[in-house]
């Protein structure tokens, strides 16, 4: 996108307005499925529990409560709870009465059971009653994080770290570079990795400012980033790092981890998955000197409170006081706690090498009052700018790492994301500072040069090439036919499979193109398990299509083949496969109409994650009529014709 704006603080208060669209339909979104949505609808849909009730009560860190509620079982119906989320415990209050809520986050959440630790510390009388439920909780904390960072980045002088980086960043100033023989090259735990790699980490070091390492599929982007932060800690003393989601963070969490580095999982334990837990500050305090002196203290201040609540809504005077001085206890004690969990905090934060957490999370009371030398932004690609920003504003300098011809943000108003919202940081850092800051990962570990071939001419300058170890790795030996072959097109263009749309959900479904592709994957298996009696257990097979409808169409029809073979088969939609690969991959574009309308599929972006997810096979079924006059797909049936295998469906005998 060219920027046509006056300077970068005019950018800025163009983006904030963005925000405000973003987030006015995300809460619009909401409140028709939570606030406006009858409570027997909103049971229905899954976006609240009625009637919970209390099965257990403890105070966690912090002195928080944390709540364990239980719902009726004939009210077991799929939900939308996930654990990490926002949601709000409130009581069905008799009519003319004020509805009360007491808001949390979900620690954890089954069928039939959910934890939530409270904001409060105290709980009202009302918690005791029978008509008590939980509902979703709109998360507001976001905009607000977001909305601070950008105006605290929209209004930095231009003589400070934040100033100087907006205005790299946006393209107003040149960035800095500093000469390689400052650093000793030879000491740098790089010695595993390929010549585009090293370069990366040193164009990186060099960098004073801003630098991006470019990672397309399979290049050892994360391998890349760990290397890099370990050379980085040669020269600092702490760096942060950040990406758009918990499991982005989580793996680098684990990589360095086991890299060696001293790191520490910012955030809420509830987003993490379990293999994180013992990087996070909630096991270190469970694990430190004090821990069971704290353990004993939070027991006592419970058990005061505990007693304290049994005075409810009738006592005398004396049992009034004797109710308040039970509490004051309580929370003189918990003031200890406290105390005593910040020693353990402070001592946790300075003995930390790399902060690793969300992009949001990046203001963590934990990280509030600390900047960094130098901050990384993995995911940069999928980052949405105004949370991009958050982290950056506690850096010197600050590296992006990601693949803007990857999947973009997730923007939920396409007001937003026509005016600019989709375009993430990265990528303008990409277009509007010099070739200088970024570096291009070239050696690729993952598909068979075939299925590489296309991504890397039309989206990479053909750079990329395929390593030693997958350039002619096929399934099996054999001739190149269309069992063997890396790359297949069926062409379903005459054969009448047109696409349906689902007025109910606004979805599109091909169940004849889907059928047909489950026939052709049936057949194929059939004929490949002979071939890979050693490794067929190992195999992995994805089933992809852009459309949800018929993601799921597929998933649920694709458990016969996944009994009859005794073959995992995974199946989903592009997004769901980001970051993910799998042997063999079969892709349903489902577009067939005579108007030549693709809609989606127009977003080449995440046709490169879909084809790019293939390690030695990849089969596309879409009607060529439909879709040829789009670039695109034009070039990629070239090339199919030319380095594939090219088939129409009526080959296949329908």
């Amino acid at each position: 996108m060219k920027n046509t704006f006056a300077g970068a603080e005019d950018e800025l208060a163009h983006l904030e307005k963005l925000l405000q669209l973003e987030q006015a339909e995300d809460l619009a979104q909401y409140q028709a499925q939570v606030l406006e949505t009858p409570l027997k609808e909103r049971q229905r849909k899954g976006t609240t529990w009625y009637p919970v009730r209390i099965k257990d009560t403890r105070i966690g860190t912090g002195g928080k409560y944390i709540l364990q509620v239980e719902r009726n079982l004939e009210f077991n119906q799929p939900h939308q709870f996930q654990p990490g989320g926002q949601a709000c415990l409130f009581w069905n209050a008799p009519a003319g009465q004020k509805v009360p809520q007491l808001a949390g986050t979900i620690l954890s959440v089954d069928p039939a059971v959910m934890e939530i630790q409270l904001m409060e510390e105290d709980l009202p009388d009302w918690v005791d009653e029978r008509l008590i439920g939980v509902d979703l909780l709109f998360d507001e904390n976001s905009y607000r994080e977001m909305k601070s960072a950008l105006h605290r980045v929209k209004t930095a002088q231009k003589n400070t770290a934040l100033g100087r980086l907006r205005d790299i960043c946006l393209g107003w100033e040149t960035p800095h570079f500093q000469a390689a023989e400052n650093f000793n090259l030879s000491g740098w735990p790089v010695h595993h990795l390929n010549d585009s790699q090293k370069a990366a980490i040193a164009g990186m070091m060099a960098a004073r400012d801003v630098f991006v390492i470019h990672g397309p599929p399979g290049t050892g982007k994360t391998t890349t980033m760990v290397a890099g932060i370990q050379t980085a800690l040669l020269y600092m003393k702490q760096v942060l790092v950040c990406a758009p989601s918990n499991a982005a963070a989580d793996l680098l969490t684990e990589k360095l981890a086991t890299a060696g580095v001293r790191v520490l999982r910012v955030g809420n334990p509830a987003r993490m998955s379990e293999e994180i837990l013992p990087y996070t500050l909630d096991y270190q305090l469970m694990h430190h000197a004090e821990a069971k002196e704290i353990k004993r203290l939070r027991k006592l201040a419970f058990e005061l409170k505990k007693m304290a609540y049994k005075y409810k809504k009738y006592y005398d005077k004396s049992e009034r006081e004797q109710k308040q001085a039970m509490l004051k206890e309580a929370r003189s004690i918990l003031q200890q706690i406290r105390q005593m969990e910040q020693y353990a905090t402070d001592s946790a934060r300075d003995h930390t090498q790399a902060f690793v957490s969300t992009l949001v999370g990046a203001n963590h009371v934990l990280l509030r009052d600390k900047t960094f030398e130098m901050v990384l932004i993995d995911e940069a690609g999928q980052a949405p700018e105004p949370a991009t920003w958050i982290p950056i504003t506690k850096a010197e300098k600050v590296v992006f790492a990601g693949d803007h011809c990857q999947l973009p943000p997730t923007v939920k108003s396409r007001e937003a994301a026509r005016l600019g919202l989709e375009q993430t940081l990265m990528e303008k850092v990409v277009e509007r500072c010099p070739a200088q800051v970024k570096s291009l990962l070239q050696i690729q570990y993952r598909m068979h040069e075939k299925i590489m071939g296309f991504s890397s001419a039309y989206f990479y300058g053909g750079k990329l090439q395929a390593d030693h170890s997958v350039k002619e790795r096929t399934i099996w030996q054999g001739p190149a036919d269309t069992e063997t072959a890396p790359v297949t097109w069926i062409d379903t263009a005459g054969t009448g499979f047109e696409e349906k749309f689902h007025p109910e959900n606004a979805g599109l479904s091909n169940k004849e193109e889907g059928a047909l592709l489950l026939r052709h994957l049936d057949q194929w298996l059939e004929t490949a398990k002979p071939h890979l009696q050693k490794t067929w257990g190992k195999l992995s097979v994805a089933v992809i299509s852009p459309y949800r409808e018929q993601a799921e169409w597929l998933k649920n029809e694709s458990a016969t083949l996944s009994q009859k073979y005794s073959v995992h088969i995974r199946a989903g939609t592009v997004d769901g496969f980001q970051g993910q690969e799998a042997d063999v991959v079969y892709i349903s574009l489902v577009r067939s109409n005579d108007r030549k309308e693709i809609g989606f599929l127009r977003d080449i972006r995440r046709m490169n994650v879909a084809i790019t997810r293939a390690r030695m096979k990849l089969v596309v079924f879409g009607d060529s009529v439909t879709i040829s006059d789009f670039g695109f797909y034009n070039k990629f049936l070239d090339y199919v014709q030319q380095e594939g295998n090219y088939l129409s469906a009526w080959e296949l005998g329908i």
